[in-house]
Order: C-alpha cells, then sequence, then structure tokens
C-alpha cells in the first residue's frame, strides 16, 4: 500500500507537541512496561461542538481527553486493551450530532505495546490517523497496519 501522508502527520504531530498529549502517552507508556496494564491510546477528530461534555459523559473516570485543535483530540483507555477502546468508541458515536451529509467523525485506535517507545508510537498513532481520515470506515485501529 502506498502511503504519502506526511505533511498531515507533520501538523497532528505540531498538535501533540504543544499540548500535553505526549506526556499523557509517556505516562500511560511507562505504566505499561512497569506493570503491564494494558492501554489504548486514539486521535478522534469530531465537529460536534459538544463532544467533550459527552466524552466524559459516556467514558469511564480513568479515560483521558486532551484537546489537540478544533474538533482534534487525543485519547486515552486505561485498562483496556484494542477492543474493548473499539467498542467505547462505537458506544461514544452513537452520542454524537451527525451531519446530514455523513458523518465527518474519524477514531484511529492503536494499543500500546511494552516494547513500544514514545516517539515511535507517536508515530504510528499518526499514521492511522491520516489513514482513517482518508477511509471509508469512521473507526480504523492497527490492525490496517499489519496488511
Amino acid at each position: 500500500m502506498h502511503f504519502n501522508g506526511l505533511k498531515e502527520q507533520q501538523e497532528l504531530g505540531g498538535w501533540i507537541e504543544k499540548s500535553q498529549a505526549k506526556g499523557y502517552v509517556e505516562r500511560e507508556l511507562y505504566r505499561l512496561k512497569r506493570y503491564g496494564s494494558p492501554v489504548t491510546i486514539g486521535m478522534f477528530r469530531c465537529e460536534d461542538p459538544r463532544f467533550e461534555e459527552k466524552f466524559y459523559r459516556h467514558s469511564r473516570r480513568t479515560d483521558h481527553l486532551v484537546p489537540l485543535a478544533k474538533g482534534h483530540f487525543l485519547f486515552l483507555y486505561d485498562h483496556t486493551e484494542l477492543p474493548g477502546a473499539f467498542k467505547a468508541a462505537e458506544n461514544l458515536m452513537i452520542h454524537l450530532d451527525r451531519d446530514p451529509a455523513g458523518s465527518k467523525s474519524r477514531v484511529a485506535l492503536m494499543q500500546l505495546q511494552a516494547e513500544d517507545e514514545l516517539e515511535d508510537a507517536i508515530k504510528r498513532l499518526l499514521t492511522l490517523f491520516v489513514i482513517a481520515s482518508r477511509s471509508e470506515q469512521c473507526i480504523v485501529d492497527d490492525s490496517v497496519l499489519a496488511r
């Protein structure tokens, strides 16, 4: 598969650098390596103006949401493997305002691995998000990178 999303990845990477997102990912990666506690991270693009409120209403207290730019967020599902995070994202999307022309919401999900390094994990997430942005599917997980 040919992939040319470098410019988009750089823009998204800049948003992560300017926010607290990198620190959150680093902390969860540390917990994973030290305690073996699974964590799934993701990026969400949503046009719903009440997205943050709805995220917290339909999430657990341990879930974190970090605004990156208008309508773009990084989130972390602590103690959650990929299938559970996928289900949580599906459930959240049920409660979002839908654009009559079709939903523009997109989600990229990946489960952190103990062997991940911070920069590589973020790069993989950015790649997934660009793929999700171009995909017909609303939710894309890191299984697409294994193909």
